[in-house]
Parts: C-alpha cells; structure tokens; sequence
C-alpha cells in the first residue's frame, strides 16, 4: 500500500482544522472522524473507495504529517486514492496559506 505524505510547520490542531475545509471545499464526503487521534475517512461523491488520513505530530508540537493512504477500494487499481492524494495535500497546502495571508501572518 502506497502512502503521500507531507509534512506542515503547524500544530496538529491547525493543521485538522485546515482539513476539514479542505475537504469541503474538495467536495469528499466525511465518513468518519477521530479529531483526539487526528484520523478521517472520507470518499468521493460517488463513493468509489475510502482513504484514510492521519496527522501525527511526532511529539513534535509545531510539525504535523499528514499520511493519505487507501481504506478500501471498489476498483482493482486503487484508483482513488492515486486521484485524490496529491489533491488532497496541495489544497491543504494552500487552505493553511490563505488562513494565514487573511490573519496577516508572515509567510516563510
């Protein structure tokens, strides 16, 4: 099984809450959700498969990973999470870099 991950200079707490609106505005579906263990399973409209996504700090406070891995599939290929992976993670990316441009933060 094949993972994404990318990891975010941002408390796990930023970083959910930036997912969150992601995918809302990705239109997935959230099928579930562990905001203590930072675990969501979501799909796509036509429900094809699930991916699972995990935050984990590390014991790091101030970095977050987030692992985007296949929960289960409807096609052979995986197909869904190979589509909806890098997706995921760049808008996350510029979810959490627009929040922080309307707050006036400083970018690095």
């Amino acid at each position: 099984m094949e993972i994404q991950s990318r990891c975010f200079p941002y408390d796990k707490s930023i970083v959910i809450n930036a997912l969150y609106d992601t995918l809302e505005t990705l239109g997935l579906h959230l099928d579930s959700s562990n905001s203590i263990r930072g675990t969501l399973v979501v799909s796509d409209a036509q429900h094809t498969g699930k991916i699972r996504i995990a935050l984990n700090n590390e014991g790091n406070t101030g970095r977050t990973r987030v692992d985007v891995l296949l929960e289960h599939s409807a096609g052979a290929d995986g197909g869904i999470t190979g589509k909806w992976s890098p997706v995921i993670l760049d808008e996350l990316s510029g979810t959490i870099q627009r929040a922080l441009q309307r707050e006036g933060k400083d970018l690095k």
